[in-house]
């Protein structure tokens, strides 16, 4: 009889052991499902840091160039049709290194860059 009892207590205590076994997985299925929302709006918040990037670039450059025209010798020794041009090809050309498909700052270049690093995780 105290076999029994014996076998009884080890089974009762097996179950306790599968109990928390359960547990321990349901806590890391949601701890995985977690870390994956949390990487998906860490890049969210990788591309809007990078639009907020683009849109600074597009502005400084002609921006630069307007204060330099805005020093008063400069503006009188060049004429309003220079500076006019200067600032729209700067912000052309600021524009077209973003937009260009094969440019260093494109998109699609940042998309495959990341999906390099993503593989070699």
């Amino acid at each position: 009889m105290s076999r029994d009892s014996d076998e009884e207590v080890l089974l009762r205590e097996l179950l306790k052991i599968e109990r928390h076994e359960d547990r321990m997985i349901t806590a890391m299925v949601q701890l995985a499902a977690s870390s994956e929302r949390l990487n998906k709006r860490l890049a969210a918040l990788t591309w809007v840091m990078l639009m907020l990037t683009w849109v600074t670039f597009v502005i400084a450059i002609p921006n630069t160039l307007a204060t330099i025209f805005g020093i008063p010798r400069v503006s009188q020794a060049l004429s309003f049709e220079v500076m006019t041009a200067a600032l729209v090809i700067s912000t052309a050309g600021a524009l077209l290194i973003i937009a260009f498909p094969g440019s260093l700052l494109s998109r699609s270049n940042l998309e495959k860059r990341l999906a390099r690093k993503d593989k070699n995780r």
